[in-house]
């Protein structure tokens, strides 16, 4: 057997064995197990607050190994990443995007909480050397108000959904409380039509988040001043009726015994 010969055997062989569905699959299990080697690697940097390692790492996934699953749980990762860094808007674009590119993916419905849960984030907070949070302005606290809304309905038996209940009573008794500063602010400032009109609102709309018996109480104090008698009484007996050992409810009484409603 000549060497020529000998060659062309040893070529078919190695041919034959790169060509195999065993070796297709050990080559597909090395670009999986490297991916998921750099997924993890990115996922102990985001877990130890290193935002900076983590967002690198998770890019360079996306680039490295585009045809892996990995490249996929990094696109959702990253807006994990801008999420904890308190970077929401960036976040919400980054959830939003994946969800759009994989509307069929597990992790979907995790992140479409954590878009409401980043404009719940984005809502004014209480610092005790500046004015309380109802007193600003809350068009973001009615931005998570509309989301975490949308998600719960859209999911309504997720495992998050609970929680998100949890968020949205928060939001929503910020904006009860805006409701009664506002209601307040007016009374104070002669002008008992605008308040009866915030007061309303607020019974209307947040009814139940702990704010009833002082809005029923404020209402009946502003008809009162504007000599409608009628809605006075009737506010102030809801008020003796449904909330009867609320301290307010004695001192509606003393206000329908002095008015004689």
């Amino acid at each position: 057997m000549n060497a020529r010969r000998i060659t062309y055997i040893l070529v078919f062989i190695v041919f034959g064995l790169v060509s195999s569905p065993a070796f297709a699959q050990e080559q597909q299990e090395t670009y999986q197990s490297v991916a998921k080697r750099a997924y993890d690697e990115a996922m102990e940097d985001l877990e130890d607050e290193d935002f900076i390692d983590a967002a690198r790492k998770f890019n360079a996934i996306r680039a490295r190994f585009p045809y892996s699953q990995f490249a996929t749980l990094a696109e959702l990762r990253l807006g994990d990443v801008y999420y904890e860094q308190e970077r929401y808007a960036s976040a919400i674009e980054q959830y939003r995007g994946f969800i759009k590119l994989h509307p069929n993916n597990e992790y979907v419905v995790y992140a479409a909480y954590r878009v409401s849960l980043s404009f719940h984030g984005q809502m004014p907070t209480d610092w005790f050397f500046l004015p309380p949070s109802y007193e600003k302005d809350l068009s973001k606290t009615k931005d998570a108000e509309r989301e975490l809304r949308y998600f719960i309905a859209r999911h309504p038996k997720s495992k998050y959904t609970p929680e998100a209940r949890k968020y949205l009573a928060q939001v929503r008794r910020q904006l009860a409380d805006h409701e009664f500063y506002a209601a307040k602010f007016y009374l104070q400032n002669d002008n008992p039509r605008a308040a009866a009109m915030r007061l309303t609102n607020l019974l209307d709309k947040y009814s139940g988040l702990g704010l009833d018996p002082q809005s029923l109480f404020l209402l009946g104090r502003s008809y009162l001043e504007l000599g409608d008698t009628k809605k006075a009484k009737a506010a102030l007996e809801d008020l003796v009726e449904f909330h009867p050992n609320d301290p307010l409810a004695d001192d509606a009484k003393d206000y329908l015994s002095q008015h004689k409603l």
